[in-house]
């Protein structure tokens, strides 16, 4: 019997010692002290678990607040900009929801790794470690898949890289992941935005390098994630000029003159162009006369009285 009353002594201890070290747990969280209220419970836990199922009832309490904190230290530490240890705190959050059956914060832990790993992969871009950026929207990916954001950062690290395909492909993934989602928007509007201006950047690189099929292909797309401006329906025209592809520079310039406020010369001297190139002499000297000023007007001039001889 002596042996049997000394059993109880200890279990009662034990059992006292867990729920003093829950209450000092909340204690720590109710003035925000996450990391420490971990360390509580996590002890609490261990005695509920050295016990046995006798302590199921104060462990599920524990459990619960320790999830809690879990996850208010990851954000508490996002918010410092500790990703790493942020992230390590919000997996352990992930992995207790999952044993508790706790959906609610399962998603939210999901969502939050996968944005802190986005976060992250934003802060290596600027640093130029594109591959370990990569790595980060993987991770985001893997958590997450379909995360838009780390669709968006790839798109980023691609364009970095000069992958037009890869940073297109990963655009086109965010756009479509993002459809119809309010909390998307934002980053849907700048996927959209980063890839127009690289397109158009990168058609108008390859027409200084003088290949116009390649700087068609890319201000063509351009136009796939932004409506096209005055600018990228001239270079259009200059693209389309370089590649013989007369009627649609005819068309594209047209389109330039109807967006283009102010002086109109430089669009009109690639209309004329076509139109020499096609042969149509009449409207080749009426698009040239309407070349008035910019870099191009002592061409228009030759070509009017001397080339075409202009009526």
């Amino acid at each position: 019997m002596a042996v049997v009353f000394f059993g109880a002594n200890v279990f009662a201890q034990s059992m006292d010692e867990a729920g003093e070290k829950y209450n000092e747990g909340n204690e720590k969280y109710s003035v925000k002290d996450y990391a420490g209220a971990i360390i509580s419970f996590e002890e609490a836990l261990n005695i509920c678990n050295t016990v046995g199922a006798d302590a199921d009832g104060l462990k599920g309490n524990i459990q619960k607040q320790l999830n809690n904190s879990y996850y208010k230290n990851g954000l508490s530490l996002y918010k410092k900009r500790k990703y790493d240890d942020a992230i390590a705190n919000m997996q352990k959050s992930l992995a207790l929801s999952e044993e508790l059956g706790d959906e609610s914060k399962k998603a939210k832990n999901i969502n939050y790794i996968a944005k802190i790993h986005s976060t992250k992969g934003l802060t290596l871009i600027k640093e130029k470690k594109l591959d370990e950026a990569l790595a980060e929207y993987d991770a985001a990916q893997k958590v997450k898949p379909g995360c838009v954001n780390a669709s968006y950062g790839k798109a980023l690290v691609y364009k970095e890289k000069g992958d037009m395909d890869l940073m297109m492909q990963n655009a086109d993934e965010a756009i479509k992941n993002g459809a119809g989602n309010e909390k998307a928007a934002k980053y849907v509007g700048k996927t959209k935005s980063l890839a127009a201006k690289t397109l158009l950047n990168e058609g108008t690189t390859e027409l200084s390098k003088e290949h116009g099929a390649k700087a068609a292909e890319y201000l063509e797309a351009s136009m796939k994630y932004q409506a096209g401006s005055a600018d990228t329906y001239y270079y259009l025209a200059i693209a389309y000029n370089k590649t013989k592809a007369y009627s649609k520079a005819i068309e594209a310039a047209n389109k330039a003159i109807e967006l283009k406020e102010g002086d109109k010369s430089d669009i009109y001297f690639e209309i004329g162009q076509a139109h020499e190139g096609n042969g149509n002499t009449a409207g080749a000297c009426d698009a040239y006369k309407k070349v008035t000023g910019g870099n191009n007007i002592e061409t228009a001039k030759y070509q009017i009285t001397t080339v075409l001889k202009c009526s």
